[in-house]
């Protein structure tokens, strides 16, 4: 005969032991509750077992060994798992952030701010905003082609004749408008194909002064090495657009 659970007092529904078997390798007299204290968590240490659990005042005998993380006053933490990421991106340097994100000092760093309570009205139809601005760690402001107006259609021609436009042959341009390329397109495809162009005519960037050299027809090269020459140099000057 089956023994029933006599806690019950439902008589309609009664849990038999025999339904719910005890797991593989579970100890015989292992109560609910210590499984369930090993669950709990605290403050300081995580995970925390049941003698921690029982333990709230962190009130240990002599020679026990602290479980689980343990995040020290200067910010340290220490005790991390060896099966646990102990970078930033792991639980390690969660747990940490979550422990300071009170701190006044890194709060706007983690949680950012809220731009409602800078003054901006977020509800407006106008922007009373700087068409122009490129953002708080730009040098200049963004370029005419760059900013987000509106234009007739009469204006969209780019995607029209992109494709009908034949290739820019480099090699017959003049050095005059290569260095013109160069020096008036920054940060374009075009910089980077006139440098490739002044560089298939002998041409040299130093990067020290930069500025534009090549060999003197004169002079000619007095010693060469694996990493340095000497001799006389033609250098190409920006502000007075001519070769010296």
């Amino acid at each position: 005969m089956r023994s029933v659970d006599t806690s019950l007092s439902n008589p309609e529904f009664q849990i038999q032991n025999e339904d719910f078997p005890a797991l593989p390798g579970a100890p015989p007299g292992d109560h609910p509750t210590q499984a369930a204290a090993s669950l709990m968590t605290s403050g300081n240490d995580i995970p925390v077992s049941s003698t921690a659990a029982n333990d709230p005042f962190g009130v240990r005998p002599t020679g026990e060994v602290a479980r689980g993380i343990i995040t020290h006053p200067d910010g340290e933490v220490s005790n991390i798992p060896p099966t646990m990421l102990a970078d930033q991106f792991g639980m390690a340097g969660l747990v940490t952030y979550l422990r300071t994100v009170d701190n006044p000092s890194i709060v706007s760093l983690a949680l950012g701010y809220d731009l409602t309570t800078l003054g901006l009205n977020l509800n407006l139809s106008e922007r009373h905003l700087y068409t122009s601005f490129g953002g708080p760690w730009a040098d200049n402001p963004i370029r005419p082609h760059e900013l987000d107006v509106k234009v007739p259609d009469d204006y969209l021609t780019n995607a029209q004749i992109r494709d009908k436009l034949p290739p820019v042959k480099l090699n017959k341009l003049s050095e005059d408008v290569l260095f013109y390329l160069f020096y008036n397109c920054p940060g374009e495809v075009y910089q980077l194909a006139a440098a490739c162009e002044l560089y298939q005519r002998d041409w040299r960037f130093h990067k020290t002064d930069g500025n534009w050299l090549t060999r003197s027809q004169y002079g000619g090269v007095k010693e060469q090495t694996g990493s340095y020459e000497k001799g006389q140099y033609n250098v190409f000057d920006p502000l007075q657009w001519r070769k010296v």
